[in-house]
């Protein structure tokens, strides 16, 4: 049974409280938690949940720690937050969606501008998919770029399984070297970049982005492909035309190893298979190679230069690794998508608090992040950040509290009547039985 009718109350500040851990990690958000609450109508009414930092905090609880609303609700009870019952802890929680959006937001808006300082960032795109729980596709993604120069996020989006790769949804300005791969070899989205005046080193298939010579004649990227050379890396002018209009480009390619190209062409013949298909033999031939187009100044970035550039591409992999890893990004535990866009935020907003620490170590540590001997492992790193935010919401928790505060936790600890019953309960209502005769 719903508590949705018991009476909700604050509880009186009965347990004495370490929450100055809280407190810094509230300090880290560059964004005025009261006023955007209430702007973005997370928080109109006060009279059970009585500020921001309370109801962020409920926020984490769920996402971070990722407790069931029942247990938020008791941690929450337990160690004299607030009281409130799973359903009214949901519905509170589904109302910060476009609160969660605007901290994010501004906090993103703020990395770039310090950013925008620096004369050269390295800029690394890609997405990630994530499924619902029972499901076997992708419902939701996650589209972010990350600097390699800070290694920390720097734009982020939350979208539906609708929502395509592209970089249109990145901003960027002059000064940004933007790396991505096949996935964003569009016209759109490369026209869009380069009319900012971004630069660009985006991977290509041999059939997703026209490529032109001369006064508009399609390349055979294929007939061309056939002339590089075994081992060195070669290009080539091409030009493409978008929507905001005609740029030339550097189209570099280099052969891959045989053994490379073998497991290029194996892997595509595998995803054929599954979807009933044969793949085309231009696409067999084209996985030997790895070609890009870029419009960096061929006077300070050779061909080879280029391909070393992409290859960093990895390293938004590895980030989008370790969320999924450490803060368990990708374990969606709801299905309703204002509860799912909630969820992720708070993920979202947690790594950008790990970011913010990284700054701190990087200032006091500085040798470390230099050193290519013994460089600092990011994993290792992001594990001890997280489980330091984790223990700043959770705060401490006795067994003398819990004790105090069990005549409340009933509602939470104990289970809705159903009709099939519990078989331990049964078994102890058996052995009372048995006992009492």
């Amino acid at each position: 049974m719903h508590t949705r009718g018991m009476e909700r109350q604050v509880l009186p500040s009965a347990f004495p409280q370490r929450d100055e851990e809280w407190g810094r990690a509230v300090k880290m958000i560059p964004v005025d938690l009261e006023s955007t609450a209430r702007s973005e109508g997370a928080l109109q009414r006060r009279r059970v949940i009585r500020s921001a930092s309370i109801l962020l905090r409920l926020v984490l609880a769920y996402c971070l720690c990722d407790w069931s609303f029942r247990i938020v609700g008791a941690w929450a009870t337990t160690i004299g937050l607030v009281e409130l019952s799973d359903v009214d802890v949901l519905e509170r929680l589904r109302k910060c969606r476009a609160w969660l959006s605007k901290i994010v937001y501004e906090w993103l808006v703020g990395c770039r501008k310090k950013l925008a300082e620096r004369k050269v960032r390295i800029r690394v795109v890609d997405a990630s998919s994530i499924g619902q729980p029972g499901s076997k596709g992708t419902d939701w993604r996650i589209h972010l770029t990350i600097n390699l120069g800070t290694g920390c996020l720097d734009g982020v989006e939350v979208t539906d399984a609708k929502g395509g790769e592209t970089l249109v949804r990145h901003p960027m300005q002059a000064g940004d070297i933007i790396v991505a791969d096949r996935g964003y070899a569009h016209r759109r989205g490369l026209g869009r970049a380069l009319a900012q005046g971004a630069r660009v080193v985006v991977r290509i298939n041999w059939q997703n982005l026209p490529l032109e010579v001369g006064k508009g004649e399609p390349l055979d990227l294929i007939a061309w492909l056939r002339e590089v050379p075994e081992l060195e890396a070669a290009e080539r002018v091409v030009w493409v035309e978008t929507p905001d209009g005609r740029f030339e480009l550097r189209l570099v390619a280099k052969r891959l190893s045989q053994a490379a190209a073998e497991a290029a062409r194996r892997r595509i013949r595998q995803e054929a298979k599954k979807k009933g298909r044969t793949p085309d033999d231009r696409t067999l031939e084209a996985a030997g190679y790895i070609f890009v187009v870029t419009n960096l100044s061929s006077e300070e970035w050779s061909a080879s230069d280029v391909l070393e550039l992409y290859r960093l591409r990895w390293q938004v992999e590895m980030q989008i690794k370790r969320l999924k890893s450490v803060l368990d990004l990708d374990h969606l535990r709801a299905k309703d998508p204002r509860t799912v866009q909630v969820y992720l935020l708070g993920k979202v907003l947690g790594a950008l608090m790990a970011d913010d620490f990284t700054g701190t170590v990087v200032a006091q540590q500085t040798d470390w992040f230099e050193s290519l001997d013994r460089p600092v492992s990011p994993w290792r790193l992001l594990v001890i950040e997280v489980e330091g935010l984790r223990a700043a919401v959770r705060s401490q928790i006795t067994l003398e509290m819990i004790e105090k505060a069990l005549p409340k936790l009933g509602r939470y600890l104990r289970d809705s009547p159903r009709k099939r019953k519990q078989q331990l309960a049964q078994a102890r209502a058996l052995a009372l039985a048995l006992n009492v005769a």
